[in-house]
């Protein structure tokens, strides 16, 4: 209600926003604050979870509530697009390039909320509250999968796993219908977000639906490595002997299974879900169409045997910038860091020759003053009372001179 009153100068619309902008940025590890994201996949599973599911998406929420403030300066929403874009883009990229198991789906948290920026961006807030929810319980579903197979396995790293489908069923299937609800296949949940977030754009930025487009070939090209890496293929040391994960962790994972199965069955009874008469055909093929390319490409280089693992799909140099999330860290420390570092010194050294400096000084004047009074102390009482006479003479001579000259 505030906002649609408001009557704020550009300026300050501006800088306003640009200040509540700052916190869902890093919150749902936007560039350039995504490094914490994928750092704190070092802590358990059950937190990962929660964490790429519900945690980050709390960012986005926040982002959605304070859309009608943001939307009273055009810059914070193109500020609020660039960001989205190039971490939808930019973190689906750094996922493929990830050996590591988790870090590999956290990086596509990052990409599928840049979406949600995009989405609040142009204004639709209904479409990014779908999307939290399509791929909040589609993005838990894939950690309980993986999860599963660290426990067993005893590893995060890819290229120490292999041919785990046989040996772990319930857990390949709910990795596939994770992986099958992440991505634009009709009709599964993230779908419907798509094509409304799509749909919403169509008609004033049809650019952006290249990014989303990309992103859901790129994310889907990315599930199919993880898969051919972890469940295909022949079995490694350590995942030669690796059971089955107990009941009191499948019962949850296959009753989230069916879950996200029936998820676009919820959505119609919501009246969430658009009729068939209202669907652009055109969207759904393209949609489809970027899914079925990346998981295709992804079949082609990771599941097939011909193909020698692992794949070196571009040069060296471009697959450790991507592993090192684009070296954002170097950005950090010859930017931030070495500013915090140059200030440390530069307090340091007013601390130690000023303050210090000032402190030491009083010290060595009271030192010297004490010392120096103490030679006049005789202990003769007359010497004090003379000494307080001539005192007390001086004092009346001086206020009688200030007098006079005052009078006259």
């Amino acid at each position: 209600m505030w906002a649609k009153v408001a009557n704020l100068s550009p300026l300050v619309a501006t800088l306003l926003g640009l200040a509540l902008l700052a916190g869902p940025t890093g919150k749902c590890a936007q560039f350039p604050l995504n490094l914490w994201l994928d750092e704190a996949m070092e802590g358990p599973n059950p937190a990962s979870i929660l964490r790429n599911s519900v945690v980050v998406a709390c960012g986005a929420y926040v982002l959605i509530k304070l859309q009608p403030v943001l939307a009273l300066s055009p810059t914070v929403l193109e500020v609020l697009m660039i960001l989205g874009a190039l971490t939808a883009v930019g973190a689906s990229l750094v996922a493929i390039a990830q050996i590591d198991i988790k870090r590999a789906m956290c990086h596509s948290t990052s990409a599928y909320l840049g979406l949600v920026f995009l989405a609040v961006g142009t204004q639709q807030d209904e479409v990014a509250l779908l999307f939290l929810l399509t791929h909040g319980v589609a993005k838990a579903l894939l950690f309980m999968s993986i999860g599963s197979v660290i426990l067993t396995t005893s590893t995060q790293d890819l290229t120490e796993m292999g041919g785990l489908a046989p040996r772990m069923p319930a857990t390949t299937a709910a990795y596939v219908v994770g992986a099958l609800a992440m991505i634009g296949l009709l009709p599964l949940g993230c779908f419907w977000a798509m094509l409304q977030w799509s749909e919403g754009v169509w008609a004033t930025a049809p650019w952006l639906i290249g990014i989303l487009l990309l992103v859901n070939g790129l994310t889907a090209f990315n599930l199919v490595r993880v898969f051919g890496l972890v469940f295909w293929g022949k079995t490694k040391p350590k995942t030669r002997r690796a059971p089955e994960v107990m009941w009191l962790m499948a019962l949850p994972m296959v009753t989230l299974t069916i879950a996200v199965l029936l998820l676009p069955l919820v959505l119609q009874q919501w009246q969430v879900l658009p009729s068939w008469q209202q669907v652009n055909p055109t969207l759904v093929a393209l949609l489809v169409l970027s899914g079925a390319v990346g998981t295709g490409l992804g079949g082609w280089l990771y599941l097939s045997p011909r193909v020698a693992k692992p794949v070196g799909l571009v040069w060296k140099s471009v697959r450790e910038v991507l592993a090192y999330d684009f070296c954002i860290d170097r950005l950090y420390k010859i930017s931030v860091v070495l500013g915090v570092v140059q200030g440390a010194r530069l307090t340091a050294w007013f601390d130690r020759y000023i303050v210090d400096g000032l402190v030491n000084f009083v010290g060595v004047a009271s030192i010297f003053s004490g010392e120096s009074l103490k030679y006049t102390i005789s202990g003769q009482s007359r010497n004090y009372l003379l000494t307080l006479f001539v005192g007390v003479v001086l004092a009346l001579m001086a206020l009688a001179w200030s007098y006079g000259n005052w009078y006259f």
